[in-house]
């Protein structure tokens, strides 16, 4: 018995029978890449003015500290969008399914889901010199009759691989019928 205050993940449109196993996010590079880019261009626009003196120059003048000020916003709400990007955009992996939770730009999202029974093959792919040392990837999941499923720049590929291999197996192993389930068929089918 699980107790009342353990954390057990749920999302929109979860099946009753159906248990969250793994709720994965993009790896943290590929939020902290516009985050460093974005702090240094930042920080650039402090020190420039100032060591270039001209400093005073930005503040004297009313257009040229609205565009000063314009600039630092634009730059701050590029690291909110790339977080918030980046925290929508998840992989659920359930007893289930996968779903592919596609975050793309602020109010565009793409949900695609492939049911466990149905995968035929899983692949993973580490390319580049950052996803190797850093370990992470994509994971290719391929089903019958629809469209991959790419799980893209995911940590540790290799692991997830495995995980989605064995909940595959399992959900797709045949289960011995019991006794009981076997009486009450032939009961239920009677000619």
């Amino acid at each position: 018995m699980q107790s009342s205050h353990a954390f057990t993940p749920e999302f929109p449109g979860q099946r009753e029978d159906e248990e969250v196993v793994l709720v994965l996010f993009k790896h943290w590079y590929m939020v902290v890449t516009p985050m460093v880019k974005a702090i240094g261009i930042i920080l650039l626009s402090f020190a420039i003015p100032i060591w270039l003196h001209f400093a005073n120059f930005i503040f004297s003048y009313g257009v040229t500290t609205s565009i000063y000020y314009l600039w630092m916003v634009f730059w701050i709400g590029y690291m909110v969008y790339h977080y918030i990007n980046w925290y929508r955009d998840r992989f659920i992996l359930t007893t289930q399914r996968l779903i592919n939770v596609d975050q793309r730009g602020m109010v565009n999202r793409r949900v695609a889901e492939v049911e466990l029974d149905k995968i035929q093959n899983i692949t993973h792919v580490i390319a580049g010199v950052f996803p190797t040392v850093l370990n992470f990837g994509t994971v290719i999941v391929q089903s019958a009759g629809a469209n991959d499923l790419n799980l893209e720049q995911v940590a540790n590929p290799a692991l997830l691989q495995e995980d989605i291999t064995r909940l595959v197996k399992e959900a797709t192993a045949e289960k011995p019928v019991t006794a009981t389930e076997l009486i009450e068929f032939i009961k239920d089918h009677r000619i």
